[in-house]
């Protein structure tokens, strides 16, 4: 994640990967049709980045404040979950 840029990343996600050899045997599946991973792709982005480079320590979260109205609507909107 330090070196992957934010379009080879959607990229990955989106489509999978796939690096086979004879050492190793590495797969990704695509992500496409998951709207709990694509609705909230920058998100997971940001959170990987800030992991990669020691700006978010590892463990479970703090706690967070309640999402803004505008936010849950916009998540109903991607997800259709109400």
């Amino acid at each position: 994640m330090k070196t992957l840029s934010y379009s080879d990343f959607t990229n990955i996600v989106t489509n999978g990967r796939k690096n086979v050899d004879a050492a190793n045997d590495k797969v990704m599946p695509a992500f496409a049709s998951n709207v709990n991973v694509m609705c909230f792709i920058d998100d997971i982005y940001v959170y990987l980045r800030g992991r990669a480079n020691n700006a978010i320590p590892g463990g479970r979260p703090p706690s967070h404040e309640d999402k803004p109205e505008a936010a849950k609507e916009a998540e109903a909107s991607c997800t259709g979950i109400k």
